[in-house]
């Protein structure tokens, strides 16, 4: 499935005058961003107020808690690389900011994060740093079911760092991987995407990703691709 068709549309309107900065006043808080910026999704309540029929060159006002207004922002801005609030009542305002200003990709990015056999799933922006390189080392060693490794004695041997999951891999050993000229995988991960094919206890699950990769993840490490229907 084309991943272009669950990411943000991007606005064509307004051609040359898109770098014009707006001025909102939220709440009584001052705000300034552009119209490319505020038309970046088509059909949201910012993308109608600086409309032509709306836009008068004012200052616009939104009677409405500023609180996380520029998380909101910072969405239409960043796009696929927004990562929301850590703080799960966080994450549950700026869903209900997401309803009000109609976008529905990022109330369900604040969703909380109950996967489920055959949902398709990405890497969470903010993971991906952290687990880029055990997930090298892992398709490098195709003897490894786990991604995290480590040596005793000069034996490895893989375990999950979220549930008992263990695994002696007898014909494993460690490689001298080359980080550098694997860094790309970082950038690769962030346009992957991948199915839910099992899950294991409460806290991971199998994942099959579209490079071929079948691998046991803790579920902290992903999110449901903004929306993708599961497989039928």
């Amino acid at each position: 499935m084309d991943k272009s068709q669950n990411s943000m549309s991007y606005s064509q309107e307004g051609g040359s005058n898109l770098s014009e900065r707006v001025m909102l006043n939220v709440g009584g808080k001052k705000f300034e961003t552009t119209i490319a910026t505020l038309t970046r999704i088509p059909d949201t309540v910012l993308a109608v107020m600086v409309s032509d029929r709306w836009k008068t060159g004012d200052e616009i006002f939104i009677d409405r808690d500023p609180k996380h207004f520029g998380k909101v922002l910072n969405y239409l801005r960043d796009g696929d690389h927004f990562v929301v609030p850590a703080d799960t009542e966080a994450c549950e305002e700026l869903k209900r900011e997401a309803h009000f200003y109609n976008m529905p990709f990022l109330a369900e990015l604040c969703l909380p994060m109950n996967v489920d056999v055959a949902d398709i799933v990405q890497w969470k922006r903010d993971a991906i740093e952290i687990y880029w390189r055990p997930f090298v080392r892992y398709m490098v060693d195709d003897s490894l079911s786990l991604p995290f490794i480590y040596d005793r004695n000069n034996h490895t041997l893989a375990r999950c760092i979220a549930c008992e999951e263990f695994q002696d891999p007898k014909c494993s050993y460690l490689f001298d991987i080359n980080y550098t000229a694997w860094e790309p995988m970082r950038h690769h991960m962030y346009n992957m995407t991948g199915e839910i094919t099992q899950l294991m206890g409460e806290n991971c699950c199998i994942v099959a990703w579209d490079n071929g990769q079948q691998i046991h993840l803790p579920r902290s490490a992903l999110i449901k691709v903004p929306g993708m229907q599961q497989h039928g």
